[in-house]
């Protein structure tokens, strides 16, 4: 866990620009959560404030474990009433699994990019909307987070099965960002505001 991400008023005001920048949400389809790739975000408060945190996790993980990683995907979601997420792995991305052949498929879930995956609530104010950790061999007790405001919950997606449990009053905000140890997979520092375009679709000359 890392504490203290942003301050108070840097959360609510990334949830207001939620809710005043709908038109650019390309990701979900609302029965989990919506989300704005960072690629379509243009404004560059915002855009400083999550530069800030991905530094500080980077730091975070290089400092606990001496693996230099790169932020690979970032999104901005907001989870509204109702939405959930059955427990997964953070092997590949919705976005890979649409786009890529079956061959390419099992390729990632053996040669996964996403090592670490960090999960930033921005506000605690609602109900449900717990991330779990269901019980594995490795760890047979069920695991609740209980979300903190502005904190980051860092661990290995790509290890540990992990889901929401459904949102019941008013909408969980996050920073949901994948981490990878390979630098080619790392999300451009630049925008479009093509809303078809993903990190994977984005022009290599950018990256």
């Amino acid at each position: 866990m890392i504490p203290d991400l942003l301050s108070e008023q840097e959360a609510n005001q990334l949830i207001q620009f939620s809710r005043t920048h709908k038109h650019l949400r390309s990701i979900g389809d609302g029965s989990d959560y919506t989300a704005i790739d960072k690629i379509h975000i243009h404004t560059q408060w915002v855009r400083n404030l999550i530069n800030r945190v991905d530094f500080t996790v980077v730091s975070e993980i290089r400092k606990v474990t001496d693996q230099l990683v790169f932020p690979e995907q970032c999104i901005f979601t907001e989870w509204e009433i109702g939405g959930f997420q059955d427990p997964h792995l953070d092997t590949y991305s919705n976005v890979e699994l649409t786009n890529l052949s079956s061959e390419e498929i099992k390729h990632l879930e053996t040669h996964p990019s996403r090592e670490w995956t960090c999960i930033l609530n921005i506000n605690s104010n609602y109900g449900g909307g717990e991330t779990f950790f269901p019980p594995t061999q490795v760890n047979p007790i069920i695991y609740t987070h209980e979300p903190v405001a502005r904190q980051g919950v860092v661990f290995q997606g790509i290890y540990h099965p992990h889901g929401v449990n459904k949102v019941r009053r008013n909408s969980r905000h996050t920073i949901a960002t994948w981490y990878s140890s390979n630098d080619a997979n790392m999300i451009p520092d630049a925008t479009t505001k093509d809303l078809e375009m993903n990190h994977l679709s984005f022009p290599k000359s950018l990256k």
